[in-house]
């Protein structure tokens, strides 16, 4: 018996039942409601047994289905016959012999015969077609030589009956999915008859049909599309002969099977619609059982089997022409391969980063636009000043005047097209991106129904009760995360078994129910989804891991001492660490949680693990809910960009002026909780110094990482961004704390890891990075001008010029500096842009127009970062724009390279 026909016969057995209790209590109806009852418990019960080969099941059912006029007695005798034999198919035994063939066969040919004389037929359940053809009367049957013949079309029609009309027994969300599969399946097996029709040898391609068929035939089964499932069968019982070698592919069966598919789409077609499966079938099924029948003369019926392959005339129906929003249910799926969904989630990523890209350029372009607007006012207060303006409307300054206007004009025409698509752009490819990610999306369900029955073997094996509970298995997630999270779960669930759920015996002892439970669960929250595995067993025992700990080596007895509960938990993720008194193939070989812990960090996920004893354990999975576009948080750390995966990100806050210190490290409280503050620019090898500014403009990121939560400082948050995440290549594979790159805008982000930051920050060193920073020295004294409207950042780097070696003169504005400028000479330059009087811009005009100055260093430092505004500062002469706030360590290199590229001869 094959998988499908073992399905159906389970499926046949467990209605078998309620059908027949059904049947029971059709017989207290009134005589007119009996016939209809009778009807709609029986025919589907002999037709399952037809198609199950039990014939006399089969016959004894259908006798019984036509006897609402027959004596109550017989009818009950028949029901009773037919549970006793239900019963006994289903504790067969070894040789086959199951039940009494023939004396079914002949109660059935009893209770036929003990109808009432002109009783009328049973009328069909409802809904089903009514054959609209004259019937003879019903007259008595008798064991005489017509018996059979009428008997078979009584039971062509009561089967008939049962078969028109589909109640699929599919959730409606698979029913599309279902007819797209099998017209895609009818589809390849016209193709495959064709070639077989060349190539009849060729036994590989024999058993692809045959598969084909046999996948319909399971398929509509399951689906509760009998009529369907009864011509498949035929139909694979005829191409299991030809791949036994019973019978030839000679063109007369070919052309039978071809004909079979036509049917068979027909009905498909019938379904789809949801019109009644209004098909005539008895001929096809009577040739596809004796192919070397000869095709029977059309009846005069509205009902007809389409023509064979190859025939001009089109099938006829009686059925209304399909409804006016049907032909749009044949294109409700598509099935497509998922490589193909891959791609085009790649190139919805790449679409996101051009979008950024384009915005980049629109904002440069608005900051293009605010110039010219600035320069045309300017120029305009010159010329009334100049009071030349009204005298001589057709001067080349006032045409130029003119021109700047219109080119004002256009641009910023310009800028609203531009800034208007660049909306439209945002929200397509956002919407966009949201659906191609739902292609990708699958339930969880198809995880978890796999542990059902893995914890029943796996509790039976080991002498325990346990039984699961599932919630949200609906929860869908991306099919990749699916599909990798399928090994860490199912270890999770088998520890949970093993280790938290305890003998019987043992919870019987604890006041426990006898039966475990293992309880699992999923749930979006966000962006992220949470996968619970959950079970009421022993618990886990924070002393005892900590011992164990200390057996294994993993710890001095010191430091088992001192852990708190969470950290002695998060034992359980040490390599080697295991708490099992025995090495068995369920579990203490010292293989796995910490497996499990590196597969859910490679998926961007963190574990977290909360334990009573007594009570059970809880493991949660913090996922993202896909790995192909993600967010995160850009960050200033130095003077570098860098990107903080946003699942990770608990929250952000201004620095405090101080930490709290604690031996060697620094802390920031949250409430009642002391979070470890780290250097990100030391942890990640970046210059250290103090930033240009006050430190209290500085920024604090509170990170999770597993069970570790962590602050880190950065020296600004930018904001949260949409990215696609690319490798660093072989080359740089085993760069630290890099977990790969991004693009946001015009400029690449290292994508920190912060697994490996969470790792770098358990060492000492990490702890003490944030005391006092070294600085540079400069290598030869130089004076140096400063223009800097801000007290603080002025007097910031006043500081820090001098305590590197430089003599320094701080000026508030552009104006003061000039002046000072032109009574001494300066080294070097620094000025800010945006001040009051005189601009950063003006100032380095007027000192480059200074001989003494055409040489000097002069380096722009402000929080103008926009590419126009530094391609501007270049323009009026600047060597250098840095961006607030900025390094006072790159400042000052910046100062020595330009000093010592001067004085570099031929440079």
């Amino acid at each position: 018996m094959t998988a499908s026909s073992r399905e159906l016969f389970e499926l046949f057995l467990a209605l078998a039942p309620p059908r027949l209790a059904a049947a029971r209590l059709g017989l207290d109806l009134e005589l007119g409601e009996r016939g209809p009852a009778l009807v709609a418990a029986l025919v589907p019960l002999a037709v399952d047994a037809t198609l199950l080969g039990a014939e006399g099941v089969a016959a004894l059912a259908r006798a019984a289905a036509a006897g609402a006029d027959a004596p109550r007695g017989l009818v009950e005798a028949a029901l009773a016959t037919l549970e006793t034999a239900c019963e006994a198919l289903g504790h067969g035994d070894a040789s086959g012999a199951r039940v009494d063939e023939s004396a079914l066969l002949a109660q059935a040919e009893v209770l036929r015969a003990r109808h009432a004389p002109g009783a009328p037929r049973p009328p069909p359940p409802d809904g089903a077609a009514v054959d609209p053809r004259p019937r003879p009367p019903s007259v008595p049957l008798a064991k005489d030589a017509t018996a059979p013949a009428r008997a078979t079309d009584t039971d062509r029609s009561l089967e008939e009956a049962g078969e028109s009309a589909w109640e699929p027994t599919l959730a409606d969300d698979m029913i599309a999915a279902f007819l797209d599969e099998c017209g895609e399946r009818l589809d390849g097996l016209g193709e495959r008859l064709l070639e077989l029709e060349e190539r009849s040898s060729d036994r590989e391609l024999v058993s692809a049909v045959f598969r084909d068929l046999h996948t319909l035939k399971g398929s509509s089964a399951f689906a509760g599309l009998k009529k369907m499932n009864r011509v498949a069968h035929l139909a694979e019982d005829l191409i299991g002969e030809l791949r036994d070698g019973k019978r030839q592919a000679d063109r007369r069966l070919i052309d039978l099977l071809l004909e079979t598919l036509d049917v068979l789409r027909t009905i498909l077609d019938c379904a789809r619609a949801r019109r009644p499966i209004d098909v005539d079938v008895s001929d096809l099924v009577r040739r596809l059982r004796d192919p070397n029948l000869a095709p029977a003369a059309p009846p005069s019926s509205t009902r007809q089997s389409p023509p064979p392959v190859g025939s001009a005339e089109p099938a006829r129906q009686t059925s209304a022409p399909p409804p006016a929003g049907s032909a749009t249910a044949t294109q409700a799926t598509l099935r497509i391969d998922f490589a193909k969904v891959d791609l085009l989630m790649n190139l919805v990523g790449e679409a996101v980063l051009s979008r950024g890209r384009l915005a980049a350029a629109v904002e440069a372009q608005g900051g293009l636009l605010r110039e010219v607007v600035q320069t045309r006012h300017r120029l305009h207060a010159a010329v009334v000043a100049a009071g030349s303006a009204e005298a001589d409307r057709r001067s080349p300054t006032s045409i130029a005047l003119e021109d700047l206007q219109r080119i004002e004009r256009v641009l910023h025409e310009s800028y609203d097209d531009l800034d208007s698509g660049l909306g439209g752009l945002t929200l397509a490819v956002s919407q966009l991106r949201d659906q191609v990610m739902k292609l990708r999306m699958v339930p969880i369900a198809r995880l978890f129904t796999k542990y059902q029955r893995t914890v029943r073997e796996l509790s039976n094996k080991l002498g325990k009760e346990v039984k699961v509970e599932l919630a949200g298995a609906e929860t869908e997630l991306d099919k990749v995360l699916v599909e990798r999270l399928e090994d860490p779960l199912l270890h999770l669930v088998r520890n949970a078994v093993d280790h938290g759920i305890e003998l019987p015996e043992e919870r019987a002892m604890a006041q426990k129910p006898r039966t475990g439970t293992v309880r699992l669960t999923a749930a979006q929250r966000g962006g992220q989804i949470l996968v619970t595995i959950e079970d009421d067993g022993a618990g886990l025992d924070a002393a005892k891991l900590a011992a164990k700990a200390v057996e294994k080596g993993l710890l001095r007895p010191d430091e088992a001492a001192a852990l708190a509960e969470p950290e002695a938990f998060a034992l359980i993720f040490r390599p080697g660490f295991s708490t099992a008194t025995q090495i068995s193939d369920v579990s203490g070989r010292g293989v796995g949680m910490d497996v499990v812990r590196d597969a859910v960090g490679k998926l961007k996920g963190a574990i977290h693990v909360d334990s009573r004893v007594g009570r059970g354990t809880r493991l949660e999975l913090r996922l993202p809910l896909t790995l192909a576009i993600t967010q995160v948080l850009a960050a200033r750390v130095g003077s570098e960009l860098v990107a903080l995966p946003l699942d990770s990100v608990v929250s952000a806050q201004q620095a405090p002026g101080s930490f709290e210190v604690i031996g060697e490290g620094a802390f920031l409280r949250l409430g009642d909780e002391l979070v470890p503050v780290l250097d990100l620019a030391a942890l990640l090898g970046l210059d250290r110094d103090a930033d240009i500014g006050d430190l209290t403009d500085s920024s604090v990121v509170i990170v999770e990482v597993g069970t570790d939560r962590l602050g880190l400082l950065v020296r600004q948050v930018l904001g949260r961004h949409d990215v696609v995440i690319k490798s660093l290549g072989p080359l740089l594979s085993a760069a630290p704390c890099a977990a790969g790159a991004t693009v946001i805008g015009d400029r690449v982000l290292l994508v920190v890891d912060l697994a490996d930051i969470a790792t770098r920050a358990r060492q000492p060193a990490a702890a003490a990075g944030l005391a006092a920073r070294a600085r540079p020295k400069a290598t030869a004294r130089a004076r140096v001008l400063i223009a800097e409207d801000s007290d603080v950042i002025r007097e910031t780097i006043r500081r820090e010029l001098t305590e590197a070696g430089f003599e320094v003169r701080a000026t508030r504005d552009g104006t003061e500096a000039l002046a000072i400028a032109r009574r001494e000479l300066f080294d070097a330059v620094s000025t800010d842009v945006m001040m009051p009087g005189m601009d950063g811009y003006d100032l380095t005009r007027a000192l480059r127009t200074d001989p003494r100055y055409a040489h000097v260093p002069i380096v722009m430092v402000t929080s103008k970062d926009a590419r126009i505004d530094a391609l501007r500062g270049y323009d009026a002469g600047a060597d250098a724009y840095l961006t607030k706030p900025s390094d006072a360590g790159v400042l000052i290199r910046t100062i020595d390279g330009l000093l010592a590229k001067l004085r570099t001869p031929g440079t």
